[in-house]
């Protein structure tokens, strides 16, 4: 669970891919917001081999309240692009249930 507001904290996903030689700047955790606008989020690789990837919030990160869909987009050095699974992030008021 996220809170509006809240920007100390890290996104981990397993894109359950080998991502050895893959450059973090072709990593990008993709999103549909609440709202239906869409956006990418430049990720980091964690483990290259085990494929886990990362995001971390920065203070200028604005996470509206509702359900998001996210989803990561990898391409790798030879072109060839990855699309992972939707998950769903919930993001709700400071206190809510």
């Amino acid at each position: 669970m996220i809170y509006v507001g809240q920007n100390a904290f890290k996104v981990y996903v397993d894109t359950g891919i080998d991502l050895t030689g893959v450059s973090s700047s072709n990593v990008y955790l993709r999103y549909s917001s609440p709202t239906l606008s869409t956006g990418a989020l430049v990720a980091t690789v964690v483990t290259s081999t085990a494929g886990i990837i990362q995001y971390e919030c920065t203070s200028t990160d604005i996470f509206e309240v509702g359900k998001w869909v996210m989803w990561t987009h990898v391409t790798h050095s030879t072109g060839r692009i990855s699309i992972g699974d939707p998950f769903l992030m919930e993001v709700k008021a400071e206190g809510g249930f």
